[in-house]
């Protein structure tokens, strides 16, 4: 690792700091249900509100439908870089091509999105051919060749996208040109290949997989180094054809393959009951995943959220005060390794009975009032009426949720598209300077400004990828550029601490991000660890090592100061 001395009397730390949302308080609408529609036209107004997605600059996006003098017309609505939301895309004729359709899931990079969707071909007169597309640019049309074989697509569906633009999707072959669907899998990447199809026999499977082969809810990391996958297996009955794939392997855990009808090991969380089917799932480019389903037991306690190979939280457990009963409605993962999910809670007869969790504790319940006109303030007479559909939670990479949910206004149901932003503990400060990525980084944290507490996690993102960096902290806040030739900004003075023991130095790997698990009670100093005060500002940078033009130098990302309670 390159020398630190010339640094070391104006360090570095980072605190990324988003803190633990705070519940009903942060939330906002971004879009409602009959607002007049985002492309201007009058007449046109926003009738229905579709999936959201995020990338990993925080940027974030839903599909809408409109509906007006122009009939129905798909839209995506966002801002790729993070800002207030635009018109992104709507059905358009693109060559011989009218797009009829664009589908509820699709994926975002930085600068470009990857949907699927519907379409008519103008001079053929063929209607509902489906598509996959990165912005204007055609990927894949129903009835072509598929690359590298002699079948043809049957259908191509549920497209996303890595950080780095490699598309996915889930799609149907044919052998024969006008034939039905004789084979499903998800095909990933450039040149594609098919990762799930069937026929396939993953490792630690008894059986090839179906004519189904997979569900729907697959999911891949942010650079598509893991993918997590409910799969079908091929059996007589669907009692015991699904089980859970990672990385094109059947997942075990306990020593037991992850699938219906296998008894759930103790050391798992298992109470004598077998899995049972699964829903929702997610996974990181660290390896951190989630699956949630149900099992064969008591009704009253066979809905299960599986984390990192073991049962998180069963329906009647008790979390943030309160008995989860009922589904699980949704769920999501980020980058960081959080989740957030909305499941039903148990508060008596007649009492609105969802709430919308991050990690374990409540953030928004049904009947909580929101910020429906998005001016900041919660509006005490329209409330959440129900979370809506499935797969309507998206977990941004600072921790800000998405969600689309129904609300009521004054006695009327509307559909919304929402935002609880994860407020940063704290306030952000000193201007970072853009690395060899093109970006510039950024600091966020999860857990709690409170003392008492004593859980924050930090987390910088938009590194370069392997990079060497560390966290500091001191209370005494600054600006120096470019200190002993560095390319970005030192935001601290005075009395410095590194976060620089074991483990503590990290590599940003290939999701360029470093996360670290700080202790309040042992905040570095230069003459020892010291324990932080209620009421005292720390302040945080975190430096890593660059190159730019092949030669080795270091940046920053932006600060951020902590006021601890």
């Amino acid at each position: 690792m390159q020398p630190y001395v010339d640094f070391s009397m104006r360090q570095i730390v980072f605190i990324a700091s988003l803190a633990l949302i705070a519940p009903a308080a942060a939330q906002r609408a971004l879009l409602r249900e009959a607002d007049p529609s985002p492309d201007g036209t009058l007449g046109q107004i926003i009738d229905r509100i579709g999936t959201p997605a995020v990338n990993q600059v925080n940027g974030y996006a839903c599909s809408i439908e409109t509906e007006g003098v122009n009939g129905d017309v798909a839209q995506l609505w966002g801002n790729l870089a993070g800002g207030p939301g635009t018109l992104l895309r709507q059905e358009e004729t693109i060559g011989a091509l009218e797009q009829t359709a664009i589908e509820a899931r699709f994926g975002l990079t930085s600068s470009a999105i990857t949907y699927s969707g519907s379409a008519t071909e103008f001079f053929s007169g063929v209607a509902g051919l489906e598509t996959v597309w990165v912005d204007d640019t055609l990927l894949l049309l129903e009835g072509d060749s598929v690359p590298g074989t002699t079948d043809v697509w049957t259908f191509v569906q549920n497209a996303g996208v890595t950080a780095s633009g490699e598309p996915y999707f889930r799609g149907g072959i044919t052998a024969t040109v006008g034939g039905t669907t004789d084979r499903r899998g998800v095909y990933f990447g450039t040149p594609l290949t098919a990762l799930y199809l069937t026929g396939d026999l993953l490792p630690n499977m008894p059986l090839e997989l179906s004519e189904t082969a997979v569900d729907a809810d697959f999911r891949f990391s942010a650079n598509g180094t893991h993918s997590i996958v409910p799969v079908d297996l091929e059996t007589p009955t669907t009692a015991d054809d699904g089980a859970m794939a990672m990385d094109q392997i059947g997942l075990v855990l306990g020593g037991t393959l992850v699938r219906e009808g296998e008894i759930i090991p103790v050391a798992v969380g298992g109470i004598g009951d077998a899995w049972d089917n699964f829903d929702f799932c997610g996974i990181t480019e660290a390896g951190d995943y989630i699956f949630t389903g149900d099992t064969d037991g008591n009704s009253q306690m066979d809905e299960i959220l599986v984390r990192n190979g073991t049962i998180w939280a069963r329906e009647g457990d008790i979390l943030d005060g309160e008995l989860l009963s009922g589904s699980l409605e949704g769920a999501s993962i980020n980058e960081n390794g959080n989740i957030a999910f909305v499941w039903g809670i148990d508060v008596g007869p007649g009492v609105p009975d969802e709430a919308l969790f991050f990690e374990d504790q409540i953030i928004l319940r049904e009947g909580d009032a929101v910020d429906w006109d998005g001016d900041g303030v919660i509006d005490p007479a329209v409330t959440i009426r129900s979370f809506t559909g499935l797969n309507t939670i998206t977990l941004g990479p600072d921790g800000a949720i998405y969600f689309t949910a129904d609300v009521d206004v004054s006695g009327a149901t509307l559909e919304g598209f929402f935002v609880i932003e994860g407020p940063n503990i704290g306030t952000s400060y000193c201007m970072a300077n853009a690395n060899s990525t093109g970006q510039v980084a950024t600091t966020i944290a999860t857990g709690s400004a409170t003392i008492a507490d004593n859980d924050v996690t930090l987390f910088a993102d938009g590194l370069p990828t392997s990079a060497f960096g560390f966290f500091l902290t001191s209370q005494t806040p600054a600006f120096i550029a470019n200190p002993g030739g560095s390319q970005g900004n030192l935001c601290l003075s005075g009395a410095f601490g590194r976060y620089v023991g074991p483990g503590q130095i990290q590599s940003s790997g290939t999701s360029g991000s470093i996360t670290l698990t700080i202790d309040l009670t042992a905040m570095p100093q230069p003459n020892g660890s010291v324990a932080a005060q209620v009421g005292e500002t720390w302040n945080f940078q975190l430096w890593h090592r660059d190159q730019v033009m092949g030669l080795s130098t270091s940046n920053f990302t932006d600060a951020r100061a902590i006021l601890f309670n």
